[in-house]
């Protein structure tokens, strides 16, 4: 499954790299890109092994914020 979020608080490149570090934390995720120029986020991933709900959560721990 692929998604896109738009994602508050993404200011740069460093932003990005923290958000696309997920990846590396959670089971399940193929890839993720994330643009703070758009304010984007795109994660592919196996909904078998790692939910939705998972994903945004580390988001938020990351302290960013879903739109």
């Amino acid at each position: 499954m692929k998604k896109t979020y738009t994602i508050q608080n993404m200011e740069c490149p460093n932003c990005a790299m923290i958000l696309e570090s997920i990846e590396d934390k959670l089971p399940g995720i193929k890839e993720i890109t994330a643009s703070y120029h758009k304010g984007l986020m795109t994660v592919e991933f196996d909904e078998k092994v790692v939910s939705e709900s998972q994903i945004l959560a580390e988001v938020v721990k990351k302290g960013y914020q879903i739109s």
